[in-house]
């Protein structure tokens, strides 16, 4: 009977963006193997697989699906393809691979005081939807008419930073707004926030 070796994939961990290339090597040419039919790859699409040595190795691209979070995954063959002389195929499980294509997201973000006068240092606070990497208040939050200091967290998803107003300055229209410069663990790219409005009054009378 002709077997399948197990399958090798260039990513065992895809993200939104990624296209890994899945290699499945049989221990002998093979004849009516058909991934589409053959072969399973949950949370993900596989395209037709195509072989360049005379149906030995085969070789095709999966593209995980969106908006999917699942760690445990794994493509199977099927036992429906032969070898040349009709043995029927075993079946063969890939190593275990993981999808994240879910954006992380600003859930919410806040001032502890929306109407900030001289001496005021309200509390922002940002709560990402999952643990964020790469994320830089000074870089990745605008904060107008006033300081914002770097913000600091304990797990990566709640964020809070001291905002201090400018001096000598009247202005009711203000929102934080949260950029996309920051990313989940697994390297997918956030989406943007902001803040409500808040006003700033530093003008002595």
């Amino acid at each position: 009977h002709p077997t399948a070796s197990p399958f090798a994939s260039s990513d065992t961990a895809t993200k939104t963006g990624d296209t890994p290339t899945l290699t499945l090597t049989f221990s002998e040419a093979v004849v009516g193997f058909a991934s589409s039919a053959d072969v399973s790859c949950p949370n993900g699409n596989l395209g037709t697989m195509s072989t360049a040595n005379g149906g030995v190795t085969w070789t095709g691209t999966f593209t995980p699906t969106g908006n999917t979070d699942d760690d445990a995954n794994t493509c199977t063959v099927a036992t429906s393809y032969t070898d040349s002389a009709g043995n029927a195929g075993t079946a063969a499980t890939s190593a275990n691979y993981d999808v994240d294509t879910v954006a992380p997201t600003v859930s919410s973000i806040s001032l502890s005081d929306t109407d900030i006068i001289t001496g005021d240092t309200p509390t922002l606070t940002i709560v990402f939807s999952s643990a964020v990497s790469g994320f830089a208040s000074g870089d990745d939050v605008t904060c107008p008419n006033g300081n914002l200091a770097t913000m600091t967290t304990s797990d990566d998803i709640t964020w809070t930073g001291t905002f201090t107003p400018s001096s000598s300055t009247t202005d009711t229209s203000n929102t934080c707004d949260v950029g996309t410069g920051y990313t989940d663990d697994a390297g997918n790219t956030g989406g943007t926030g902001q803040s409500a409005n808040y006003k700033v009054d530093t003008e002595a009378p």
